[in-house]
């Protein structure tokens, strides 16, 4: 079995000229946590994560160090004063730029691998056609609801 077998096709993705609203809308439309971010050409750049939108609306000083000592941190109403003002901010400048993608043709064993082999913030991994192209995404839960009877 290869990774097109297992693939999601039926995606919601983000162009590179997308405000951080626009990701904000789509968290609050759809259940999923991440959305692949592409160029021009359907190519991804990146992934933008319910995460990496929350990182640009926690203050900077709000490090577990201080956090710890602190026994608290930001009050949750400046968090979404940071996220309304960061509403206008490209979608570029927050996705992850580190993000897995493999071929149409991986073999779904080797995609199994990597997706608990995972470090960022996405739970999926990305296919791409032989031009770059994005074409399909993956998660574990895709390949689990895929077994063979």
């Amino acid at each position: 079995m290869i990774a097109s077998n297992v693939m999601t096709t039926d995606l919601i993705t983000l162009g590179e000229d997308a405000t951080v609203k626009d990701a904000i809308v789509l968290f609050q439309e759809s259940p999923l946590h991440d959305f692949p971010v592409i160029d021009g050409k359907g190519r991804p750049i990146g992934i933008v994560t319910t995460r990496s939108v929350l990182h640009h609306a926690v203050p900077e000083y709000a490090t577990d160090d201080l956090l710890a000592v602190m026994r608290g941190g930001p009050d949750i109403g400046s968090v979404y004063e940071m996220l309304a003002a960061s509403a206008g901010h490209r979608v570029v400048d927050v996705l992850d730029r580190q993000f897995p993608v493999v071929r149409q043709s991986m073999p779904t064993s080797a995609v199994a691998a990597m997706l608990i082999n995972l470090k960022g913030d996405s739970h999926n991994v990305l296919v791409v056609d032989d031009d770059g192209k994005l074409i399909g995404i993956i998660s574990a839960r895709d390949i689990i609801c895929r077994l063979p009877e």
